[in-house]
């Protein structure tokens, strides 16, 4: 006679919570998070309300794991970024290996990733992670830069890139995409992402800043082309303190289920994160483009604590772990929730989970 329901279902309960407990993360040789709540962490708002300094003590900092920057370049030559590419990378807009920063946004998000960890001003998330980076454009629509922007993803991949951070996105609403439509748009770009997510890679993209109900084109794009969603993150940007969205962030919308919320800053003195600027100083910098590269960063700091996972386990990883209490639980503007690097670190990728 087979046990009764209760008694399998006990059975489960064990078993799970065995097997969990077996797959969770300790700190490395008993280091506290403390130890790397430093000024320097602190000074970056945004690392505490996502727990950063629990990931860094099990051995989570980006080490050994390259992401690449689509963006207006990077002033490589910073003291920040000393020793943090892995590659020159390439300028499209001057056809030469290597970037300039005319405009200084690629820079700025390179800091919210991976400034170093040097006592001074502020370091990214990932501050032992390899940068690659790629300038395809500085103030016009992505879509002017198609090709462009498919070679840096190519490039960047067959250089080992498995993340790609694209703090931009083209301002059409995701509602109004469909995969017709954005071949006609981004038709370059459209293949090489099939074909790199089928690949392993994860791409990030911001919800963008024009304070809607929908995200930006690239963000909600697996809903056009939902083979795409297994690589693929939107991000919508949160106040520095985590309280709320910022004053001018796009909501998840349709892009929901691949969607997380981080910090951004926002605007006002004093209100966004600090990152380093193009010359060097530190500056204030705010909306979903520091979100995305905050999510992007993360990646890396998680692959780097679980290298025996894809980067695309890894993604549905930070996915499954998100914070979805009290504000949080409302997906369409914050999606699965808040990031949330303590809960992603405590246990490794595929950890049983039980209803109540």
């Amino acid at each position: 006679m087979p046990p009764p329901f209760s008694t399998l279902r006990a059975l489960t309960l064990t078993s799970a919570s065995l097997l969990a407990g077996c797959l969770s993360v300790p700190e490395q040789s008993g280091i506290e998070p403390s130890l790397f709540e430093t000024p320097e962490y602190h000074a970056q708002q945004g690392l505490a309300v996502v727990k950063a300094s629990a990931l860094y003590a099990r051995g989570g900092t980006g080490q050994d794991v390259t992401v690449a920057l689509i963006d207006s370049g990077l002033n490589a030559s910073l003291k920040e970024f000393e020793g943090r590419l892995g590659d020159p990378g390439f300028d499209y807009v001057e056809n030469r290996p290597g970037t300039v920063d005319r405009v200084g946004h690629g820079t700025q998000m390179a800091g919210i990733l991976a400034a170093n960890k040097d006592d001074q001003g502020m370091h990214g998330i990932a501050f032992n992670a390899r940068l690659l980076p790629f300038r395809f454009g500085d103030d016009n629509e992505p879509f002017f830069f198609d090709s462009e922007i498919a070679h840096s993803w190519q490039s960047a991949f067959d250089k080992g890139a498995r993340l790609l951070n694209n703090s931009w996105a083209n301002a059409i609403p995701a509602t109004e995409i469909n995969e017709a439509r954005y071949n006609q748009v981004m038709p370059d770009s459209l293949a090489t992402a099939r074909k790199l997510v089928s690949d392993g890679a994860v791409f990030v993209f911001p919800t963008g800043n024009e304070l809607r109900r929908e995200p930006l084109a690239e963000p909600g794009l697996p809903v056009a082309v939902p083979e795409l969603e297994k690589g693929w993150i939107a991000v919508v940007a949160l106040k520095n303190d985590g309280s709320a969205i910022n004053g001018k962030s796009n909501y998840c919308g349709i892009a929901a289920a691949w969607c997380i919320a981080v910090p951004g800053g926002d605007g006002g003195a004093q209100a966004g994160l600090l990152t380093v600027g193009k010359d060097g100083r530190y500056v204030q910098t705010a909306g979903t483009s520091p979100a995305a590269a905050l999510v992007s960063g993360a990646l890396a700091a998680l692959q780097s604590l679980y290298p025996q996972f894809s980067p695309q386990q890894v993604r549905e990883h930070l996915l499954a772990t998100t914070n979805r209490t009290g504000i949080y639980a409302n997906s369409h503007a914050y999606g699965r929730g808040l990031m949330d690097l303590e809960a992603a670190s405590r246990h490794t990728p595929g950890w049983p989970t039980i209803s109540p």
